[in-house]
């Protein structure tokens, strides 16, 4: 009992820190997670309230997104690695694995002329995704239901599992044995396919997250779709069938890309673009 408490406080305190430059309601947000990690029912959906005037709505029945992605994304910063990542005026983004929106909301407001393309397989998601881009007026954003792929194909099965208090979760490894799991057919889509859908000659940025899948997609993009994006970003897994990082830097480097990674994440940009000496 003592340890979990402590363990509570500790998560408490380190949310504060990230959480009070950034949002207006930390409070009620650390209360919401304090609530969900004693296992309560969490019946609404929750709202990001930033400072800045941005909203981002989650899914109901927790506030993962609040201590997992918003950390990442607007503390840590993780998908602006270097300078050379931070959105510029007309920007062409492409963010495959989108989830509800927090990257999408980030980038879609962070320069004016935007022009966004947002992926995101999961209904519950994808749902989420809309109602956030209009929440937030980013008008040149388009969101896609639909499943990133290496080749054409009509449908790709995902399934996705909740937990105890009622968040949907689409994770690697294999959810609780008495959760309640949703598989959805949903439309796959190339690149060049996505590309296409949104009207999109050129992308200055793709920010990738898709919990394992950019394998197929990393194997099979022809190289005059990877000739049309200047820049990536993205988490990478280990799959089943041991392909690691070191295929996805590989491919990369084929293409022309000067390329840096770390733990479960890669960076990749065109050396002409890079601000930094560097050596593919």
């Amino acid at each position: 009992m003592l340890h979990r408490i402590f363990f509570l406080l500790q998560l408490s305190m380190k949310l504060a820190v990230q959480a009070i430059p950034h949002l207006k309601n930390w409070d009620e947000l650390i209360l919401g997670t304090i609530r969900e990690f004693r296992g309560k029912p969490i019946p609404e959906a929750p709202v990001l309230k930033f400072r800045n005037g941005l909203e981002i709505s989650m899914v109901r029945g927790g506030y993962g997104g609040f201590y997992l992605l918003f950390p990442e994304i607007f503390v840590e910063n993780c998908y602006e690695p270097t300078a050379d990542f931070i959105i510029q005026p007309k920007w062409r983004i492409l963010d495959i694995g989108a989830n509800m929106g927090f990257y999408s909301c980030k980038v879609g407001t962070a320069a004016n002329n935007v022009h966004l393309i947002a992926v995101e397989p999961v209904g519950g998601y994808y749902e989420k995704l809309k109602e956030n881009l209009v929440r937030n007026h980013i008008e040149n954003g388009i969101a896609l239901h639909a499943a990133a792929v290496g080749i054409p194909t009509e449908s790709v099965a995902i399934t996705s599992w909740f937990t105890a208090s009622g968040e949907q979760k689409v994770l690697m490894t294999p959810p609780p044995a008495d959760a309640r799991t949703l598989t959805e057919n949903v439309q796959g889509m190339t690149l060049a396919e996505i590309l296409a859908a949104g009207k999109m000659e050129r992308c200055d940025l793709m920010k990738m997250d898709i919990e394992g899948a950019e394998f197929p997609i990393f194997e099979s993009t022809p190289p005059e779709v990877w000739d049309r994006i200047d820049r990536i970003v993205m988490e990478t897994h280990e799959d089943a069938g041991n392909r690691s990082q070191g295929l996805l830097v590989n491919t990369l480097k084929k293409q022309g890309f000067y390329v840096k990674t770390r733990p479960m994440f890669l960076y990749a940009i065109r050396p002409e673009l890079s601000s930094q000496n560097n050596d593919r």
